[in-house]
């Protein structure tokens, strides 16, 4: 027999893992989330030693919605005999290193619902529910969420020159990679690009002949940490913001860019620290240079590796860079799962071709009445900067627990108004 479930979700990363942890107060709904790895995992490409999440360890899977849950990280930290040893650190902040631990260990006390090792070949709708078909078996689901993860965004100049030496961040080449010797170009001046500069400059790969950072950005720029832009990442904000017009979001959004994908200041006060050193106590003669305001427009193999061409915003010319490694850190982009197709046509979507995605994180579709499709990390442009972010992931998961239940399991309405009044005076 067809095992039937209320929800079904696709991916499990942390924000499908707040899901999960937070659905288990929902005794009436039984539930199941698929992933196609062996086990949790989160940007294993990217772990370095010296990297930070850029969120309070308070922000973890549950407990702005739920601090009693056994799902906290301070549970995690008691668990593991580590509670007093950490406060010792004084950090507000964890490394990516310990929240992937932390999440791995939830994944382990949610086994029963968790199913790894599963390949999603299809999704299916009929009857009134969902069929998922998965390498091993078929099973339906009441509800669907979906949260796959983004995608390495490759510029469509540098796909033509993929392989060992041309690749992304995000790659297992990264890993096996030795940079001894080479000229290497790094193109990317977000939090990727610059802890890659920064590792590479500290020989974790072999010492580079010489190393350049190239960025579109007008600098290095910080991110936003002050409190008052820390007001964005408020569902008091998100439910403002998502009232608006979509005409007026998309600018929005686009002006706030650094209050989400800036790079950590206490980074960069490490990486300038660092250079200095380098550069004026120790007098070392690496060839390193940080170069913005420069746009990635093109790549030639050479007999001996390639040259890139630059757009200098700057000086308004081209110039040319030659280099062995080029390594892109150029971002993600979101993509519609390959899972979805028979079912796309039935999904509406905007003039830019994205998803439309109600209040509650479902999308609008044509059996949305009755059977919900939850995106996660798809509405940005609906819901505002927070929506990718790991902020408020724990408050999203209780809208829809509380929206799949029609209960108010979670209370997450109940937060102070903000300093920052976005609503008309006379409200």
């Amino acid at each position: 027999m067809t095992k039937h479930y209320n929800l079904i979700g696709v991916g499990i990363g942390p924000f499908h893992l707040s899901l999960a942890a937070l659905l288990k107060k929902a005794s009436d709904q039984n539930f199941l989330f698929l992933d196609q790895k062996k086990a949790f995992h989160w940007h294993s490409e990217l772990m370095f030693a010296d990297a930070d999440m850029q969120t309070s360890y308070l922000k973890d899977l549950v407990t702005p919605v739920d601090p009693k849950s056994p799902y906290t990280f301070l549970n995690y930290l008691v668990e593991h005999g580590l509670f007093y040893a950490f406060m010792n650190t004084e950090r507000r902040t964890v490394t990516r290193h310990e929240f992937e631990h932390y999440c791995q260990w939830v994944s382990e006390q949610l086994a029963e619902s968790l199913q790894f090792e599963s390949i999603i070949e299809g999704v299916d709708y009929q009857d009134n529910k969902f069929f998922i078909h998965t390498g091993r078996e078929t099973i339906t689901s009441q509800h669907l969420s979906v949260a796959t993860g983004l995608k390495p965004r490759i510029p469509d100049c540098a796909k033509k020159a993929l392989g060992p030496e041309v690749f992304h961040a995000k790659s297992p080449d990264l890993a096996k990679i030795d940079l001894t010797g080479k000229r290497v170009l790094i193109i990317g001046g977000g939090q990727t690009g610059v802890e890659v500069f920064t590792n590479a400059i500290m020989h974790k790969w072999g010492r580079v002949s010489k190393i350049r950072l190239i960025s579109r950005r007008q600098n290095l720029e910080p991110l936003d940490e002050s409190p008052f832009t820390n007001e964005y990442f408020n569902p008091q904000y998100v439910d403002r913001f998502y009232s608006l017009d979509q005409n007026s979001k998309d600018p929005i959004v686009k002006a706030q860019k650094l209050a989400s994908d800036g790079n950590t200041p206490k980074y960069l006060e490490k990486l300038y620290n660092h250079l200095y050193q380098l550069k004026h106590v120790h007098e070392d003669d690496l060839d390193f240079k940080i170069l913005p305001y420069r746009n990635f427009i093109n790549i030639q193999k050479l007999p001996q590796g390639y040259q890139v061409t630059l757009q200098n915003q700057f000086h308004q010319c081209e110039e040319n860079l030659e280099a062995d490694i080029i390594i892109l850190c150029t971002g993600f982009i979101n993509e519609i799962p390959k899972f979805l197709a028979p079912i796309q046509k039935l999904i509406h979507y905007d003039q830019e071709g994205r998803f439309i995605v109600n209040r509650h994180f479902d999308l609008q579709w044509e059996h949305g009445s009755q059977n919900k499709i939850f995106a996660l990390n798809f509405s940005r442009h609906r819901h505002g900067i927070a929506e990718p972010q790991t902020s408020l992931m724990a408050w999203r998961s209780a809208t829809i627990v509380n929206h799949v239940t029609g209960k108010e399991i979670y209370k997450i309405n109940n937060v102070v108004p903000s300093f920052i009044q976005y609503g008309k005076i006379d409200e």
